[in-house]
């Protein structure tokens, strides 16, 4: 005699079904922010990472060549370390659903019970993506955040300024190694002035990220504030970022209040422009330029900064084979269908130098 089960287990739509479904839906969601857009349109998304970490080996010595004596004999041979070890965790993320067994009845019927599945995934997948984009500017070594993202905020730590410098003096640590200046090697500044001017060995600030002081006395604003120096700030970075790494940044994030600050500050012969050609504008997104460099501001961005980014630098890599999967299991304590949703991954930045920002190191000036 056939045997009949006690309570029975609800039909279930594939887990291959429902991720294809995620990764559907997570197209149109991740415009909401900008970072994430970028990332994508730019292919900075990797996937199927393994590892107990996440490890790369970027380059941080250049040889130096020798005025030699004429004589081939004179040639030496070294074996030059060029390249060091950089390490960080793994990170993880998940968020939780469940349908109750009422829901399942009122929707009986295979297409009827994947409705009720889809919407519910649409929401939560909404929800994931919204909250993730957050935290592209977390600091991942920070107490209250070290199990989480590490974001931008992870590599420009600073202690006061570099002597003679309107720069932050770079004091993080990050993937492993020290932000410092000067571990290794040695610079010598301008006359009167102090790193990034002059000229040095390549290790010197291999792993130091130009974080420019926009209160710096340096500048030469009628106060010594955002108001009146962002245009120098952004200029001293942009020029310093290509001069020491070949920097062309893509783009510059601003805390919405920096924005616009900086759009009231304009005088009447100087504007923004509206980007019409750039990858966010063709993604819906409203954009500036200023001196060709693209402007941005979204949710999330911390106060008063303002980073200065490469996308080709910056890589979001997943253990898995999307950014977001799903799993779902059935709790007959309590007859509801549960949904999860994980990411398994973390952020990372070829090397802290590759990027730059605008902070106030130093406290405003103050007047009239």
């Amino acid at each position: 005699m056939a045997t009949t089960s006690h309570i029975a287990t609800p039909a279930r739509v594939e887990v291959s079904a429902l991720n294809e479904y995620i990764k559907e839906k997570c197209e149109p969601i991740k415009r909401q922010s900008a970072f994430v857009a970028e990332l994508r349109a730019h292919g900075r998304e990797t996937y199927n990472h393994d590892g107990q970490q996440m490890e790369w080996r970027p380059r941080f010595r250049r040889r130096r060549i020798r005025t030699g004596a004429g004589s081939p004999a004179s040639i030496s041979f070294p074996q030059t370390v060029t390249k060091r070890v950089a390490k960080l965790p793994w990170r993880s993320w998940d968020l939780g659903e469940s349908v109750t067994k009422f829901e399942r009845l009122a929707t009986q019927g295979k297409s009827g019970w994947f409705k009720i599945l889809a919407d519910t995934l649409a929401e939560v997948a909404d929800d994931f993506i919204t909250h993730f984009a957050e935290k592209f500017y977390l600091d991942g070594n920070a107490t209250a955040t070290n199990r989480d993202l590490h974001g931008l905020e992870s590599i420009f730590a600073t202690t006061g300024t570099v002597t003679n410098s309107p720069v932050g003096n770079p004091s993080d640590s990050y993937a492993g190694h020290s932000t410092a200046l000067g571990v290794t090697g040695t610079w010598t500044p301008e006359t009167g002035g102090g790193w990034p001017t002059g000229t040095g060995y390549a290790e010197y600030c291999w792993w130091s990220p130009i974080v420019v002081d926009y209160n710096s006395t340096l500048f030469n604003g009628t106060i010594a504030n955002w108001w009146y120096q962002w245009q120098e700030a952004l200029a001293y970075a942009v020029t310093y970022g290509l001069i020491l790494q070949s920097a062309k940044y893509d783009i510059c994030i601003m805390s919405a209040n920096l924005l616009r600050q900086a759009k009231n500050s304009l005088q009447a012969s100087q504007r923004f422009e509206t980007m019409r050609d750039s990858t966010l504008a063709k993604l819906g997104f409203k954009t500036l330029s200023y001196e060709g460099l693209e402007i941005a501001t979204e949710y999330g961005v911390p106060e008063a900064v303002a980073y200065l980014l490469q996308w080709d630098k910056i890589e979001l890599c997943s253990m898995q084979s999307q950014l977001i999967e799903t799993v779902q299991d059935y709790d007959i304590a309590t007859s509801e269908q549960l949904i999860a949703l994980d990411a398994y991954g973390n952020l990372k930045i070829q090397s802290p130098a590759f990027l730059a920002k605008l902070a106030p190191v130093s406290a405003a000036g103050t007047g009239t």
